[in-house]
């Protein structure tokens, strides 16, 4: 809505991405991906067209990923496709590391958002707020969780996969920041499972998939940074509640908004448990 995308073959033979936007792009968010996750993220690069921006539309040349859309590229490998994309996803995000501390994220990011959903008059919010309110309280603490790459809008369009269902790219990085580890995570439940007809929807795999994301994400990254998580996984879990509440209910311009399909899943959405905290119990409480 907001964007026309070309796939563009130079003289050289080289293919690449130009996007024509209606709104400047932030490339430092591709910038600060890509240092950490390396070839799984785009270069960004803004072109400087004048007479565009002059017009109200500014131009991006971005690196052309290898790769089907998760949404694409998955269709009829079942579930082990779903299963091996979520690992796979785990092993790329694993290397997210950035910083030992992410008390400047919680502060410009976190703090605002949580601030907001308290004051929001929308009724919605009502049943969430003893948990909101309680959330707020750890803000301090979750600044101690380290500082990890995360996308802003992770989901089955944004992550590429090849034939065998690995991931080969993320894209679209625009809007995403840095954020203390596990508050990129709060969409596990629609990688692992998917949203039908305004419904969630747990598939038979459901669960090894997203055992398999965080076994791979914890298995994959430095051993110090694995081993002090493991010693605050009161910490990830808090912080992938809150992550989960925040993703539906958005902060834009100023205000807090709904996402109606996800309010519905909402309540149990709110009881999920990473696999460490629940051992061998399911993921979300009945």
């Amino acid at each position: 809505m907001f964007s026309r995308t070309l796939f563009v073959s130079l003289a050289d033979g080289l293919e690449v991405v130009v996007q024509f936007r209606t709104e400047p792009l932030d490339v430092d968010a591709f910038k600060t991906a890509k240092g950490a996750l390396s070839s799984f993220v785009p270069d960004a690069e803004a072109l400087g067209n004048e007479e565009l921006e002059n017009a109200g539309a500014w131009a991006y040349s971005l690196t052309r990923m290898s790769g089907k859309m998760w949404l694409h590229g998955v269709a009829g490998k079942g579930a082990e496709g779903r299963i091996a994309i979520n690992k796979s996803l785990g092993r790329v995000f694993s290397q997210g590391y950035l910083a030992e501390a992410s008390h400047k994220a919680v502060e410009t990011k976190l703090r605002p958002h949580l601030n907001a959903l308290l004051a929001s008059p929308l009724e919605e919010v009502l049943p969430y707020k003893a948990t909101a309110e309680t959330l707020a309280k750890r803000l301090d603490e979750f600044g101690l969780l380290p500082l990890w790459v995360a996308h802003y809008d992770l989901n089955d369009v944004n992550v590429l996969i090849d034939e065998k269902c690995e991931v080969t790219a993320l894209v679209d990085w625009e809007l995403s920041t840095p954020l203390p580890f596990g508050a990129g995570f709060g969409r596990i439940h629609t990688l692992a499972g998917e949203f039908t007809g305004g419904e969630f929807w747990m598939p038979d795999e459901f669960e090894v998939a997203e055992r398999g994301f965080w076994t791979e994400l914890f298995d994959g990254m430095p051993e110090h940074i694995r081993a002090m998580l493991k010693k605050r996984l009161d910490l990830v879990q808090d912080i992938i509640i809150l992550a989960t509440l925040l993703d539906c209910f958005f902060f834009e311009d100023g205000k807090v908004g709904v996402g109606r399909v996800a309010l519905k899943a909402l309540p149990k959405f709110m009881s999920y448990r990473i696999p460490f905290v629940r051992g061998q119990e399911p993921p979300y409480r009945e």
